[in-house]
């Protein structure tokens, strides 16, 4: 069973969904929607009182690692990539090439960005704190304002 619950967060709402009690996606909204509910998909706010703590503690600066994080599914590739972002520490941010190297993958900085793109569970595995060489904002699915939030945030609770 596939289950659903809303949460609203200073960024907008997360649509957060679990296989049976496993987290599986997380959805920011875009542009005042979310991504929609499978038809299938049964609403049990009852089912996430951890994940809206943990949401919330993150939120209020309280929570810098999220707990029990699963990798989704994906490639090998996609799945190291995924790890290698659980490393990059609360308030850190590192550049594409970088995490790639951390994937030991130093020459496949795209297929890095497109792992980072493809990311089921954004924030909770922290996609946003990887940025361009350069410095810059580059490159978030949920959008480079909700990148930006979440990067001044978590440098006004790291300090």
């Amino acid at each position: 069973m596939i289950y659903f619950t809303i949460i609203n967060t200073p960024v907008g709402e997360l649509l957060v969904v679990k296989k049976q009690a496993t987290l599986y996606k997380v959805f920011f909204s875009k542009k005042n929607k979310h991504h929609l509910p499978n038809d299938l998909w049964k609403e049990d706010k009852a089912k996430f009182s951890k994940e809206i703590q943990e949401i919330s503690d993150y939120f209020s600066g309280k929570l810098k690692k999220f707990s029990n994080i699963p990798i989704p599914e994906g490639t090998d590739f996609q799945q190291k990539i995924w790890k290698a972002l659980l490393d990059i520490p609360y308030g850190s941010t590192i550049s594409y090439q970088d995490i790639a190297i951390a994937a030991g993958s130093p020459n496949a900085c795209r297929a890095a960005g497109n792992a980072l793109n493809i990311n089921p569970l954004p924030l909770i595995i922290p996609c946003h704190r990887v940025i361009g060489k350069d410095g810059s904002l580059t490159g978030f699915g949920s959008g480079i304002p909700i990148k930006k939030h979440l990067l001044e945030l978590e440098q006004k609770f790291s300090k």
